[in-house]
């Protein structure tokens, strides 16, 4: 990493000459020493010549590509900085510049003011590293904070243990929101599934509902069901668990949550729960990729 204390090299590389004007002088009132290229080119020949401490390439440009500049810089320089800035950008492009390790990807139109804020950030908070996934590991939280009913006890015990977690303040190092799942075991303490407030407002529907395509609602019904309820197994609310493994790729249990329509996930290592990975934390972690611009 550059030595904070000096102005940091950069190296503008976009084919647009309005941008690159534009951008250097912003850039440079901000304290940095800004080189340009219109080109992948002479971008090439200048880092040769004097190796900056970071590189905005744009992805789109006539000749040499973004992508293919990033290619040959990989070459000459493996550890060298590359902020991708492109207004043409999509996933391939986004996932072959991951795979090229740059260290961020950011859509144009961007604010000048809040770029150079970025790019003094990166560098002297150590965040020169290239791009990462985080892995459902690091992302999902433990099974701990969650209440453990058995899966022989009935469903006003599941609605009783989940009345108490929804109102005990999370454990501190959790992202907060309350807890609205509890964890399914049998009496060896096997691990069985989750039952969460979705699957308790199913049990609210009586059965000849969606066995009727002509079915009336009238007042005391709701009432009625909540009597009805209460004795019925927790083993009924089980059937058809999905879980991910540890090691399973982020994108993967994503897919899941949306096609089951989960607000959670069971994440299994050698067949014990080590984790429930949370879509609130997915959606924090969608917020924290797209950064302050």
């Amino acid at each position: 990493m550059a030595d904070t204390n000096t102005s940091l090299k950069l190296l503008l590389v976009d084919d647009e000459d309005d941008f690159r004007r534009a951008t250097t002088k912003t850039l440079s009132r901000r304290g940095f020493t800004v080189s340009e290229a219109g080109c992948g080119e002479d971008a090439l020949e200048l880092i040769k010549r004097d190796r900056p401490d970071v590189i905005l390439l744009d992805l789109k440009m006539p000749g040499m590509s973004g992508i293919e500049t990033l290619q040959h810089i990989r070459e000459i320089e493996p550890d060298l900085p590359v902020i991708i800035l492109t207004g043409h950008g999509d996933f391939g492009t986004a996932m072959a510049g991951i795979k090229l390790e740059i260290v961020d990807f950011l859509q144009k139109p961007i604010d000048m003011e809040q770029l150079g804020m970025r790019i003094r950030s990166l560098l002297e908070q150590g965040r020169e590293m290239p791009l990462r996934e985080r892995t459902i590991a690091e992302l999902m939280v433990p099974p701990s904070i969650y209440p453990r009913i058995y899966v022989d006890e009935p469903v006003a015990k599941a609605l009783a243990a989940l009345r108490k977690a929804f109102y005990t303040p999370i454990p501190e190092g959790v992202h907060p929101g309350q807890v609205r799942s509890a964890l399914v075991f049998n009496r060896d303490e096997k691990f069985l599934g989750i039952i969460r407030f979705d699957d308790l407002l199913k049990l609210l529907l009586p059965p000849y509902l969606g066995d009727s395509p002509y079915s009336s609602f009238f007042t005391g019904m709701f009432l009625a069901q909540c009597k009805v309820i209460g004795n019925r197994k927790i083993d009924e609310l089980i059937r058809g668990q999905v879980t991910v493994d540890i090691d399973t790729p982020l994108m993967e249990a994503v897919h899941l949550m949306v096609e089951h329509h989960l607000i959670n996930l069971a994440v299994i290592k050698d067949g014990e729960i080590v984790g429930v990975l949370r879509g609130r934390d997915v959606i924090l972690e969608v917020e924290s990729s797209l950064g302050s611009l």
